[in-house]
């Protein structure tokens, strides 16, 4: 099972590498959070790359009943969901109907997966950065199967924070990987982008402020592959000039990579890890590169 998590977490990783920072991840740092309830949106908010997607908790006592989100017997089991969260819109667009429904409470945001763990509850389907925190707080991971569900939705209003750029705290990180080495998927990734949908998007006008902007945001979620500011790195794993490619595609065509990957290329999507409007300040940074604007090093 350990070497199992591991081999998951590291391709997790690789999926999204670059996507932050790396801090330290210390679930030491998560410890208390639960019973801060003014503390849990400002904590929750920062988790990456998970903010939109919900979790289907199902102890081990249950995984050959119910192996997967598409198993039958899901729906002949008791699910719990919080009212008023996108897990009661996913739980019918699953077509269960053996639901226990829990008032959203923050003092009491942990219960619905603390009833599983005292076999009260036999599933249920929570918010995936509170699900982290308590699959932590409560040392559940080797009691239970994770399974991202549905399609993005938003996070529980009660938890609801505005997103922070910038490194991730310790316990961000720590239920970040948590969730990783579950084997959990953003929701982005569960659905498909049809470049149908992105064709009548117009390029952002150029802005030499937004370009600076997206320099940061370059570093953080593409360097790793690309080199630092857009400058090949021979030895790095996708050594193209960005430079010089990037500006030769539609600004639809660099959307749409940017949120699909290029599987031929290995490049992993990022939907999930970057929303639109940095994509538009990536583009921006690379087309402000190209044309000589920003020097290496100015982000």
């Amino acid at each position: 099972m350990a070497v199992l998590r591991l081999v998951v977490l590291t391709l997790a990783a690789v999926m999204v590498q670059g996507a932050q920072p790396q801090p330290t991840s210390d679930p030491a740092a998560c410890k208390g959070l639960l019973s801060q309830p003014a503390k849990l949106a400002g904590a929750l908010s920062r988790v990456p790359k998970y903010g939109s997607t919900y979790v289907l908790v199902v102890p081990q006592r249950l995984a050959e009943q119910v192996p997967n989100p598409a198993a039958p017997g899901l729906k002949t089991i008791e699910v719990g969901v919080q009212s008023g969260t996108g897990g009661v819109e996913v739980a019918r667009a699953l077509g269960l109907s053996k639901l226990r429904e829990y008032a959203f409470d923050l003092a009491a945001a942990a219960q619905p997966l603390q009833d599983v763990k005292d076999q009260k509850l036999d599933a249920a389907i929570v918010w995936a950065p509170l699900a982290g925190l308590v699959l932590l707080e409560l040392g559940l991971d080797d009691q239970v199967a994770v399974f991202a569900v549905d399609r993005p939705r938003d996070g529980p209003a009660a938890l609801h924070a505005p997103a922070a750029l910038g490194p991730i705290d310790s316990c961000a990180a720590a239920i970040a990987d948590d969730l990783d080495s579950n084997g959990v998927l953003p929701a982005e990734l569960l659905v498909p982008v049809n470049i149908r949908t992105l064709l009548s998007r117009r390029a952002p006008a150029f802005s030499l402020e937004a370009a600076r902007e997206g320099g940061p945001l370059f570093n953080q979620v593409c360097s790793k592959c690309h080199g630092p500011d857009a400058v090949a790195d021979p030895q790095g794993l996708a050594p193209v000039d960005l430079r010089i490619s990037a500006p030769r595609f539609t600004y639809p065509g660099f959307l749409y990579i940017m949120l699909n990957g290029r599987p031929e290329k290995s490049m992993p999507p990022l939907r999930g890890t970057v929303t639109e409007d940095q994509i538009a300040l990536i583009y921006q940074y690379l087309k402000a590169r190209s044309q000589k604007l920003l020097p290496g090093g100015s982000s």
